[in-house]
């Protein structure tokens, strides 16, 4: 959907029924040809006015977006693939700084405790497929039920991450050690506190979290922990 299209819905939304040779030359600004509407806008004579449907559909998404999203989210799965099926794991999505020396021995524990819980992990950092990494990193967290986030040593990239599955509408559990005080955006955001020298402890606190985290569908996990 280009940005013409974007831009005829947002005024016949607002403005109802709408002269549509008015419509569309003062909005179509883009080099090819005029907005397709023929799906989204109905035409009567020389007027054109939004289906009911996507008016309610709109309405609903417009509710979603006022505040942050949340699970429920209408976006925040792609709508494209097919529901999982009973007993396949759930998608989880790890972002972590990967530069320290401790990266590994930490994702390890985080990676097992997130697989003994029902879930598939994907590392941010094994993301291998050619192409835009931002893209790759979109795609990864929108799958996910939960985000696994590390903000140990404030990197940037995990706080980045951590922006979109927010975006998204995402349950995150935050990780960290040596954070005294998280940034103020996420200091209200539940934060697993670890030490390097006590990993079987994060491991514990992980399987707790990633039980408590809501279900997708009926038959896989409790009632919403966050």
């Amino acid at each position: 959907m280009d940005r013409d299209v974007v831009n005829a819905l947002h005024a016949l939304y607002q403005h109802g029924e709408t002269d549509a040779a008015t419509l569309l030359s003062r909005l179509w600004c883009g080099p090819d040809s005029e907005p397709d509407l023929d799906d989204l806008a109905e035409k009567t004579g020389d007027k054109l006015r939004l289906s009911p449907y996507l008016i309610k559909f709109i309405k609903a998404t417009e509710k979603q977006m006022s505040n942050l999203p949340r699970p429920d989210f209408v976006f925040g799965y792609p709508l494209s693939q097919r529901p999982r099926k009973q007993g396949e794991p759930r998608p989880a999505f790890i972002a972590m700084p990967y530069g320290p020396i401790w990266f590994k021995s930490v994702c390890d524990v985080i990676v097992s405790a997130v697989s003994a819980s029902g879930f598939a992990p994907e590392v941010s950092k094994d993301l291998e497929t050619p192409g835009q990494i931002t893209d790759q990193i979109w795609h990864g967290i929108r799958r996910a039920d939960v985000v696994i986030a590390d903000i140990s040593e404030s990197n940037p990239n995990v706080f980045y991450e951590l922006g979109l599955a927010h975006a998204l509408g995402k349950e995150v559990v935050i990780t960290a050690q040596g954070v005294e005080r998280p940034p103020f955006d996420v200091s209200t955001a539940r934060l697993l506190r670890y030490e390097l020298t006590d990993l079987p402890s994060l491991e514990t606190k992980l399987l707790k979290a990633c039980a408590s985290v809501s279900a997708r569908y009926a038959y896989e996990g409790p009632q919403p922990y966050f």
